[in-house]
């Protein structure tokens, strides 16, 4: 049966076009999809049990009162998460992720983008973990190795942001790309000594990206990292099976132990 089935989604927006499709796509998949404003979002939330919020942050730029609340009196947010749509800027998206969203949809995404996050969240043997849970600390690692070549695919600026901060100081060269879809040739081209690759990617998932990373003669041997905000068996199992290296949950990685093990791999 579909993870969507029966899921209760509560969509916090005052009118914004942008949530339109996603909203009547969730319906076709089985979802209820609760419409509210923030003003009428506690009336609403009465008595109803919530597996998802999706809130409208570009409308004044913060999440309304009443969802801080839940966020605030508990850790909600590990249990109903909320997704945020935001403009694709790294301040706005720190904004949202700082106050307590589990994650984020920017303006002009796709809905099958989307999606992909949604059910991450709805499987059940999926553990999902926002980008606000990410280690930042700025703890030192030692590294002997200088100039290892970092290939990442990931879609998270906040994320990029983070990890481009700890290779300049490891000195390793990078180069990143937000998108899933024809990214081999770029990867042959840059000649990386290591990627690094998240699961949930516009355009392609990252499960179709190994797949094919480990299909080419030039790239099968370059150790791959799966970087990923959901810790599941099967996405543990099947990046395995694809030949990833390791596998990391962003919220339980220390970005400096993550460089260790970039060294490790690429000089074993």
């Amino acid at each position: 049966m579909s993870v969507f089935i029966n899921k209760q989604v509560f969509l916090v927006s005052d009118g914004t076009a942008e949530l339109e499709s996603l909203r009547n796509k969730l319906k076709t998949l089985g979802v209820n999809v609760i419409d509210s404003s923030c003003l009428g979002f506690k009336e609403k939330n009465k008595g109803k049990p919530i597996d998802l919020i999706i809130f409208d942050h570009t409308h004044d730029g913060r999440i309304c009162p009443e969802i801080k609340k839940l966020l605030d009196g508990s850790n909600l947010a590990s249990l109903v998460p909320v997704f945020t749509l935001v403009n694709n800027t790294t301040e706005e998206i720190q904004s949202a992720l700082s106050e307590g969203a589990a994650d984020y949809i920017t303006v002009g995404e796709s809905t099958n983008s989307v999606l992909q996050k949604i059910e991450a969240i709805f499987s059940e043997d999926s553990v999902f973990f926002g980008s606000s849970s990410i280690d930042i600390t700025s703890s030192a690692v030692e590294v002997t190795t200088k100039g290892i070549k970092v290939f990442v695919v990931e879609d998270d600026p906040l994320l990029r942001n983070l990890l481009s901060l700890r290779f300049d100081k490891s000195l390793f060269p990078y180069e990143f790309s937000n998108d899933g879809k024809d990214i081999v040739p770029v990867i042959k081209q840059f000649k990386p000594n290591i990627i690094i690759l998240d699961i949930m990617l516009p355009g392609r998932t990252g499960f179709e990206v190994l797949e094919e990373i480990k299909s080419s003669d030039e790239l099968r041997k370059i150790p791959v990292i799966i970087f990923s905000n959901r810790d599941g068996a099967e996405d543990r199992k099947k990046a395995k099976e694809l030949g990833a290296n390791e596998f990391f949950v962003k919220a339980m990685t220390d970005l400096s132990e993550l460089i260790g093990v970039i060294e490790k791999l690429v000089n074993k």
